[in-house]
Order: structure tokens, then sequence, then C-alpha cells
């Protein structure tokens, strides 16, 4: 039983060398695949800053309305019944 084995092992083995595969391995692929992969990521950290800047921008709007000084007098002018 194992020399059955054996044998059909070295048949496996024949089979794939007898397979024509190409003299060297897809290099120009692979370094296409990650240059794609680089340019993905890279615009995927060009939006997140973008939305970091958007943020933060909201925010400092926000912020200045709140402490707008035309709150602040209308604030008073309530406060003082006007």
């Amino acid at each position: 039983m194992l020399e059955v084995e054996l044998q059909r092992l070295r048949d496996d083995n024949l089979a794939i060398a007898a397979l024509p595969l190409p003299p060297e391995p897809p290099f120009q692929v692979l370094a296409d695949v990650t240059a794609l992969q680089d340019h993905v990521y890279a615009l995927a950290r060009r939006v997140g800053s973008m939305k970091r800047e958007i943020r933060d921008r909201i925010l400092q709007q926000a912020l200045a309305a709140d402490l707008s000084p035309q709150r602040e007098d209308i604030s008073e002018a309530v406060r003082l019944g006007l």
C-alpha cells in the first residue's frame, strides 16, 4: 500500500513538473498590484485628512457662533429686559 502511495506521489510530481510555467514569477503583476494598493491607501489617507479638516472647520464655526459678540449682546439685552 505504501508503494502505491509513493507511486501516486511520483506521478503527481511528474505531472506538476510537466506543466508549462513561465520561467520567472510574475514580478510585473506583483509590482502593479503593490502600486495600486499604495495609491488606494494614499487616497484613503487624503480622504481621512480632508474629513478631519472639514470637521475642525465646522467645530470652529460652531464655537465662533456660540462665542460671538452679537450673541452676548442679545443675551445681555434679554437679561436687562430690553
